[in-house]
C-alpha cells in the first residue's frame, strides 16, 4: 500500500513519492529551506535595526534630521522598525517556544487538529504506528500557523485517532492473527478469531485428563490494533489459511503409565575348587514389575517424544546366582599387558572396534549375546575408580577405572553400576552389570581401552585382551 501523507503549503509533493526514505529526504530537504528563509530574515532584521541604526546614530545631526520632518518621514524612521522589533520578537520567541504558534495536521485540506508544537504530531505518529502492528505506517506533517493561538490542546492519542478515521485505507479495532511474530492475516473480530483458535484445541483436550497440556506448537496469537482495510477477511477464512500454510500445528503432551517387566540380573560366583567348565545356577533369578510413567509429546497427533518421569516398583526382581569354576584358583586369563576380559560369561562381539557402515568410527568393543541382561562386569585390571555413575555422554550408566600406568578402561550402557568414584578396586572384581542405557539398540557393554582423555586415544581393545 502507498500511504496517504497530508501534504498543503508545499508539501503536496510528498504524496506521490513511493518510498518512505524519499519522503523523508523530501520532507527534511522543505524544512531546510524554510529554516534558511527564516534565518535570513532574522539577520536581515537584525542589520536593519541594531547595525544600520548604529552606524546613524554615529553620524546623527539633530538639526539637519529635525529639517524637514513628516509625517511620512516618522512612519519610516519610528513607527515602521518598531512593527519590526514586534515581528523579530515573535520570531525568535517561535523558535525558542517562548510565544506559542500552534501547527495544524491536515489531508485533503482538511484539517484534522491543531496542536501546539510538532513535539505532539511526532507522538501521535508514533501511538498510531505502535497501534499499526507493523502493517501500516503513518507519518504527520506539519502546518505552520504564523498567529498566536491561546488555549490549543496537545492531545496526542485524539490527533491519531483523527488521522486514522479520516483514511479510508485504514481500519482500527480489528484484529491480526500472528505465528511467531509474523503476520498471517486480519479479520473483523478479535473475539471471533481467539474463539476459533481455541475451539482448535477443545477438540484435541477432550480427548486426555486434566495433567494433559495442549497448545500450539508455533507462538500464536491476537493482536487488536490498526490494520489495512482491503486485507480483512474472516476469522474463518483466516483460520483456513493458517492451516494450510501449516501454521497451526497441535501439540499435545499427556502422561501414559504401564506396567513392564523389570528384568532381573546375574550375579557369577566363582569356585576355585571347580574346574573352569563348571557352571550351576544356585539360585533361580526371577522377573520383577514396575510401573513406568512417560511424559508423551504429540504434533497433530504423531508421537515426537517420550521421557521417562517416574518408575515405581510394583514386584522386586530376584537376581540369578550362577556359579563357575575357576580352574587352578584363576578365574580369568591375564593377557601379556596385564589385562583380562571384562564380561566373563559373555565372549561373543556384537561390534568390533573400528569403523562401522555409514562411516561411523566405534571406540570399542560391544560385548553381547542373546541373554546377557545383568551379566556381571568385572576390572580389567586394578585401579581407582575415576568415575561411576550416569550422565547425558551417551554411555548411560558407566564406569571408568584409571589404572595408574597410563591407561583407563570404560565400561558403558550398564543396567547397574555397583562401584563408586574414588574407590580401589581389584582386578576380577565386580564393578557393574550388562544393560542397555543411554544410547544403546541392546544389551551389551560397550569396553573401552583409553591411553588418554581425547578421542583419538581409544585404543582397540584387542591388543590388550585375550578373547
Amino acid at each position: 500500500m502507498s500511504t496517504k501523507y497530508i501534504g498543503t503549503n508545499g508539501y503536496g509533493e510528498i504524496q506521490n513519492l513511493e518510498t518512505s526514505k524519499e519522503r523523508i529526504k523530501l520532507l527534511k530537504t522543505r524544512e531546510f529551506k524554510n529554516r534558511l528563509k527564516l534565518e535570513n530574515i532574522i539577520l536581515g532584521f537584525i542589520y536593519y535595526l541594531i547595525i544600520k541604526p548604529a552606524k546613524a546614530v554615529k553620524n546623527f545631526d539633530l538639526k539637519n534630521f529635525t529639517k524637514g520632518f513628516t509625517p511620512k518621514k516618522a512612519m519610516c524612521s519610528f513607527i515602521a522598525p518598531a512593527i519590526a522589533v514586534m515581528i523579530l520578537l515573535m520570531t525568535v520567541g517561535f523558535w525558542t517556544d517562548y510565544v506559542d504558534f500552534g501547527h495544524t495536521a491536515e489531508k485533503d485540506s482538511e484539517e484534522l487538529a491543531s496542536v501546539s508544537n510538532t513535539a505532539v504530531l511526532e507522538q501521535a505518529k508514533e501511538i498510531t504506528n505502535d497501534k499499526s502492528n507493523g502493517d501500516v505506517e503513518t507519518n504527520f506533517t506539519p502546518v505552520y500557523q504564523l498567529s498566536m493561538m491561546d488555549g490549543v490542546p496537545d492531545n496526542a492519542d485524539e490527533l491519531s485517532s483523527a488521522f486514522v478515521s479520516a483514511d479510508s485505507s485504514l481500519s482500527q479495532n480489528i484484529a491480526g492473527l500472528y505465528v511467531n511474530n509474523n503476520l498471517i492475516g486480519v479479520c473483523s473480530s478479535a473475539m471471533e478469531l481467539q474463539s476459533s483458535l481455541d475451539s482448535l484445541l477443545k477438540d484435541d483436550i477432550e480427548h486426555y485428563d486434566d495433567e494433559t497440556d495442549v497448545g500450539f506448537y508455533n507462538k500464536v496469537e491476537v493482536r487488536s490494533g490498526i490494520y489495512n482495510s482491503k486485507n480483512i477477511v474472516s476469522a474463518k477464512e483466516l483460520i483456513k489459511y493458517a492451516q494450510q500454510k501449516d501454521l497451526l500445528k497441535i501439540l499435545v503432551k499427556t502422561d501414559i503409565v504401564l506396567t513392564e517387566t523389570q528384568p532381573y540380573s546375574t550375579k557369577v560366583k566363582y569356585d576355585k575348587s571347580k574346574e573352569s567348565s563348571y557352571e550351576k545356577v544356585t539360585r533361580a533369578g526371577k522377573n520383577g514389575k514396575q510401573k513406568t510413567t512417560y511424559r508423551v509429546s504429540y504434533i497433530d497427533g504423531v508421537q515426537v517424544d517420550a521421557v521417562i518421569t517416574d518408575v515405581k516398583t510394583i514386584k522386586k526382581a530376584v537376581n540369578e546366582v550362577l556359579v563357575k569354576g575357576s580352574q587352578k584358583g584363576e578365574a580369568y586369563s591375564v593377557s601379556s599387558t596385564g589385562f583380562i576380559w571384562p564380561v566373563p560369561s559373555v565372549h561373543e562381539i556384537s561390534s568390533p572396534y573400528g569403523y562401522r557402515e555409514g562411516g561411523e568410527f566405534h571406540t570399542g568393543l560391544d560385548i553381547a549375546n542373546g541373554d546377557c541382561y545383568g551379566a556381571t562386569i568385572v576390572a580389567s585390571k586394578s585401579g581407582t575408580v575415576e568415575w561411576a555413575g550416569y550422565d547425558d555422554s551417551g554411555y548411560g550408566n558407566y564406569v571408568i577405572i584409571n589404572h595408574g600406568d597410563g591407561y583407563k578402561t570404560l565400561y558403558g550402557h550398564c543396567s547397574s553400576v555397583c562401584v563408586s568414584q574414588g574407590q580401589k578396586v581389584s582386578q576380577g572384581q565386580a564393578v557393574a552389570a550388562v544393560g542397555s542405557t543411554g544410547q544403546s539398540t541392546g544389551n551389551h557393554c560397550h569396553f573401552e581401552v583409553r591411553t588418554g582423555d581425547q578421542r583419538s586415544d581409544r585404543q582397540n581393545p584387542l591388543n590388550y585382551v585375550n578373547q
